[in-house]
């Protein structure tokens, strides 16, 4: 199954968001070209929230190049599945090997669109979400990347952070997990 297809497999379960993302997201899948390298201003993210069930914290990190507090993921590489972005991308960030042995449900989906003054290039990231269940014990955080990581309540992180997207799933997270 094409990166394509596994997105377009959940919008059916994803029916809740508003009509007009999910209309967005149908007509840029429909357009190809997921990856950075296809297209550097519009592509799609694979986003996971590490989440302990147990304290009922997430995760967020001091993205450098953001400049915000953010969950880790990344941008989608060409030809890879969901499963090895997630994988890929948990490792790079927070030093887990293979952490999913099967591709998670995707669980919510946003649209981040960015300014022409935006230091970069991307102009709109396509973010699709999955839960990452984890007290984080085994995670060895790349800090390169991050200035700092806290693990927070929900209240906690979405005071935090300054992304909407991030503070729109946060809030859908707190009342659904």
């Amino acid at each position: 199954m094409t990166l394509a297809q596994e997105i377009e497999s959940a919008l059916p379960d994803l029916s809740f968001l508003p009509a007009e993302r999910l209309e967005r997201f149908k007509t840029r899948l429909t357009r190809g070209g997921l990856s950075k390298q296809d297209d550097d201003k519009s592509h799609f993210s694979a986003m996971f929230l590490p989440f302990n069930r147990e304290s009922r914290e997430v995760m967020l990190g001091d993205h450098k190049k953001a400049g915000t507090w953010l969950s880790p993921g990344g941008h989608t590489e060409a030809g890879e599945t969901l499963l090895q972005i997630l994988n890929r991308e948990i490792e790079e960030e927070l030093g887990v090997s293979n952490f999913y042995k099967e591709r998670p449900p995707i669980v919510y989906l946003t649209i981040k669109d960015l300014p022409e003054s935006y230091k970069y290039t991307c102009r709109e990231h396509f973010d699709v979400w999955h839960i990452m269940e984890t007290d984080g014990s085994d995670f060895e955080i790349d800090y390169a990347e991050y200035n700092e990581v806290l693990w927070l309540s929900f209240d906690d992180a979405i005071e935090i952070t300054q992304d909407d997207p991030h503070k729109e799933v946060l809030a859908y997270f707190k009342e659904n997990l």
